[in-house]
């Protein structure tokens, strides 16, 4: 009952040191000694092996041949590639890098709307004939086979790209050479069209839809806006208001006009009948005087009497008395107030008083007129305020035309633009060329050798994992197999056994029948070591404890728990790693056992 704790500590130790023990004899194993084990689980191995090798030889002799078409396309920069806004120029914003866009093309070109559409165009038949036969036989919908269809077209369809390069490099694999070509072709030529679609004819439709659109929405507006001008009897608004106003300024400048006018009519009759009043109605026109004649008279008698008479003569010289006398009479102004006088209508008088007469009448019409003018600008006033109350509202609605109307001709100038350049791109596009068409590739490739490879050296490889597995496993049974040495004890020696329990159980273990000895001879060392355990598990043994008090000598000790035995000090167990040396005796010396008898090679056998 003393050395119960003893035992549970050796017994906590026992599958530690088993595990041990098995690691410890892998290690021990030359490379000779396991191929030694692994050629004695041949039969297994290869019995593996032929399984897992016929097995991945039929998958790698049910692989076809596949022959693979391939194609080069050239892309540079395009004008798809510039972005060309509804407002502002052509060119703004960032600009795509040359992987970018050859990234962006690769997408178009592996685009599963292409595949589709070669399915449709080939046929399912021609390409994939038993997921053609499949379909027949209603095994599968058609969305099924197309999607099955569109998968196998995924795997072998091939888009290859290289750094700085503006090449496209692509391929089809199929077990017919033909098929592969005319496949590829067909992708390619899907290919230009489908890129032109999203690139440049979405585009066109919106302008189009969105000019429909606004026209539909000016024609409204026109509508309306015909609608307000009929209401308030205007015709064009912009020419009427305009046109009011240059009338209230010419009208304005008549009516200033025809004022001032007047003022100078007034002023002009006011001055003539100042004058009027100083100028006579009647003046002397003139007085008939006979001395002039009577002179001439005169004159013509002396020249007839010079026909008669000389100059000298009396009647002549009287007559030239008469002349004289006439002439002095006549240059002295005598004869002014001589004769009959004829007086008439002063005609300054006459005509200050048809000035006047013209005046006074002038500013008569003068007057009427300056109301014309009042009125009519009253009425120009009216119109000019009732535009003006219309104003905001004509404004609104010819606002809205002219916005429309500027927006139907950009739509418009747009779509035409984008319906050119789809004509243009529809017969060639220049930045997108194909160098190299598909053609019947005569050469295919094939995964048979590959596959019978590695199936090969998966098969090897599993057989020796089973044959490493079945060595290892013998070896861990066989270390489980062999009693545990415990610690603060030699390890056991041929013809001794050791017991795991320590103290009184090595005791008792000691005066029990011991085994039959081994069929031949210790060796004289073997014994010697023996005897030196002995002596040290004797000088070892833990001592009962004094019971002074008789704890454990009453009654009641049965129910007790037993006392404490002093434990050894524990002293470390150096584990042997060669098969050949069964312990260490004191001091650290190692104890060789089975040296002579038995070899290496007969202990191996015993696996």
């Amino acid at each position: 009952m003393q050395n119960a704790g003893t035992t549970s500590f050796a017994g906590s130790m026992q599958n530690t040191g088993d595990a041990a023990r098995g690691w410890d004899r892998v290690a021990s194993l030359s490379v000779f000694d396991l191929i030694g084990l692994l050629w004695r689980q041949l039969p297994i191995m290869l019995i593996v092996f032929i399984a897992i090798f016929s097995i991945g030889l039929m998958g790698a002799m049910s692989l076809k041949k596949e022959y693979t078409a391939q194609g080069r396309i050239l892309v540079q920069y395009g004008e798809e590639y510039i972005y060309n806004p509804v407002i502002g120029s052509a060119g703004q914003g960032t600009a795509y890098t040359t992987d970018q866009m050859i990234q962006a093309e690769v997408g178009f070109f592996t685009a599963a709307i292409l595949k589709e559409r070669v399915l449709e165009k080939l046929g399912l038949r021609q390409i994939f004939p038993k997921l053609a036969i499949e379909f027949d036989n209603r095994a599968s919908s058609q969305a099924q086979a197309t999607g099955k269809a569109v998968r196998d077209m995924n795997k072998n369809l091939g888009a290859y790209t290289a750094p700085n390069q503006p090449l496209i490099s692509v391929s089809y694999k199929n077990s017919n050479p033909e098929v592969s070509a005319l496949v590829l072709n067909a992708i390619i030529d899907e290919y230009m069209v489908y890129r032109r679609e999203i690139l440049l004819d979405s585009s066109t439709e919106r302008y189009g839809n969105e000019r429909k659109t606004t026209e539909v929405k000016l024609t409204e507006v026109n509508t309306e806006l015909a609608l307000f001008l009929n209401a308030n009897s205007i015709g064009d608004f912009e020419a009427e208001r305009v046109a009011a106003g240059v009338r209230y300024a010419a009208l304005s400048d008549q009516l200033l006009a025809a004022k001032a006018r007047s003022r100078e009519i007034d002023a002009g009759i006011r001055a003539r009948e100042d004058r009027l009043v100083t100028i006579p109605k009647e003046i002397l026109q003139y007085t008939d005087d006979s001395s002039s004649g009577e002179l001439a008279a005169l004159q013509i008698e002396r020249e007839q009497l010079l026909a008669r008479y000389k100059p000298a003569s009396k009647p002549v010289q009287a007559i030239d008395a008469s002349i004289s006398r006439l002439r002095k009479f006549i240059a002295d102004g005598k004869n002014k107030d001589l004769g009959v006088r004829r007086t008439g209508v002063n005609l300054v008088h006459q005509t200050l008083q048809s000035e006047k007469l013209s005046l006074e009448s002038e500013a008569q019409s003068n007057a009427e007129r300056i109301s014309v003018l009042g009125a009519q600008i009253s009425q120009v006033r009216a119109k000019q305020s009732k535009m003006q109350k219309l104003f905001p509202q004509y404004q609104r609605l010819a606002g809205k035309v002219e916005v429309l109307q500027v927006a139907v001709r950009q739509f418009s100038t747009r779509e035409e633009e984008l319906k050119a350049r789809h004509n243009l791109a529809e017969e060639a596009s220049n930045n997108i060329r194909v160098i190299e068409r598909p053609v019947v590739p005569f050469e295919g490739k094939s995964m048979k050798k590959a596959a019978a490879v590695l199936a090969f050296l998966f098969a090897g490889f599993t057989a020796l994992m089973v044959g490493l597995g079945i060595v290892f496993s013998k070896i861990a049974k066989s270390a489980a197999l062999a009693k545990p040495v415990p610690v603060g004890a030699y390890p056991a020696v041929e013809g001794r056994p050791i017991h795991p329990g320590g103290g009184a159980r090595r005791t008792a273990a000691r005066s029990m029948a011991q085994p039959s000895a081994a069929p031949h001879t210790v060796p004289p060392h073997v014994a010697a070591a023996n005897m030196a355990n002995a002596a040290y598990e004797a000088a070892v043994a833990p001592q009962p404890q004094p019971d002074p008090y008789g704890y454990y000598s009453s009654p009641a000790a049965a129910n007790r728990p037993p006392a404490m035995a002093v434990p050894p000090i524990p002293r470390p167990v150096q584990q042997p790693t060669n098969p050949f040396v069964q312990g260490f005796a004191p001091g650290g010396l190692p104890v060789l056992a089975n040296i002579g008898p038995q070899t290496r090679s007969d202990q191996l056998k015993n696996f």
